[in-house]
């Protein structure tokens, strides 16, 4: 539970479940709109190492990376979004 006090935690997984569980880390960025790119940097691996997100680097175009969301993290996205129509 500790990872949601953390700001852009619950935007990433949400915004990511938004937009079909799926996006590249500048889309991602400017979806959120908010925070540096290292404070988002962070929370992706911290969301990685939890189970909640994948990603992967392309090797063409840049080596854009590309983040999705796992079952465990839709599920809980789910539930973020829920817990917002409640408040």
């Amino acid at each position: 539970m500790e990872i949601f006090a953390k700001a852009g935690s619950a935007d990433i997984l949400v915004t990511l479940l938004e937009n079909q569980g799926k996006l590249f880390l500048t889309e991602l960025k400017r979806k959120i709109g908010k925070g540096s790119m290292s404070t988002l940097n962070t929370r992706l691996i911290e969301l990685k190492s939890l189970g909640l997100i994948k990603d992967e680097q392309e090797s063409k175009f840049g080596g854009r990376r590309y983040i999705w969301l796992t079952s465990k993290g839709k599920k809980i996205a789910k539930y973020l979004l829920e817990i917002d129509t409640i408040i």
